[in-house]
């Protein structure tokens, strides 16, 4: 059974959440002018945490959907849910091109989330970005808008979120080779701010 994404869930979940949120961090957000308001883009950035969707999604008050790894699929109740909530899985141990596929597709109508590290990690640690993320956004004609995320999420403590100036690797005059560097410098530069 394919399962669909439902938009009127997504919404209704994520104003539930982000309401729990506010009451259980505290949160900082900054550059969401950053964020276009006239076309579409893919976020990129650090991830802590599962939460992470939802930092995001309070700050980004429009249509997302997120690639996240295919393993959050591995129970049918977890599949269903997060699938209705938009979600596409990839597996990030390969290159996996049915998945780079699907999110071209996805990108025509939608604005992404894509965390390149693959993982969820402590703050402390540096986990590589997958390479391809910034090729895929070039495939997708998609402005990049970078983010960093700073934070424990121990409950009651500061999070932060600062979102980026967009970027547009058709425009930028770099070396392709250097597209993945590029981006993840940008990346590590707003979580560290």
């Amino acid at each position: 059974m394919e399962v669909e994404y439902n938009e009127e869930f997504y919404f209704k979940l994520r104003k539930v959440l982000v309401f729990l949120m506010d009451r259980l961090y505290n949160i900082e957000g900054y550059g969401m002018e950053n964020i276009p308001s006239d076309s579409r883009y893919i976020l990129v950035g650090n991830h802590l945490h599962i939460l992470d969707s939802v930092l995001i999604a309070k700050y980004v008050d429009t249509n997302l959907r997120f690639m996240v790894d295919n393993k959050l699929y591995r129970y049918r109740v977890w599949e269903y849910l997060f699938k209705s909530l938009g979600t596409f899985g990839i597996n990030p141990e390969k290159l996996d091109i049915t998945a780079v596929k699907h999110a071209l597709e996805i990108a025509q109508d939608y604005n992404l989330v894509i965390f390149p590290e693959g993982m969820t990690h402590k703050y402390e640690e540096d986990i590589a970005f997958k390479p391809g993320i910034a090729r895929l956004t070039k495939l997708a004609n998609a402005q990049v808008v970078p983010f960093g995320i700073k934070g424990s999420y121990k409950l009651f403590s500061d999070l932060q979120i600062n979102f980026g100036e967009p970027i547009d690797f058709n425009k930028l005059d770099i070396p392709r080779k250097e597209y993945d560097y590029y981006l993840e410098d940008k990346v590590r530069k707003l979580e560290k701010w």
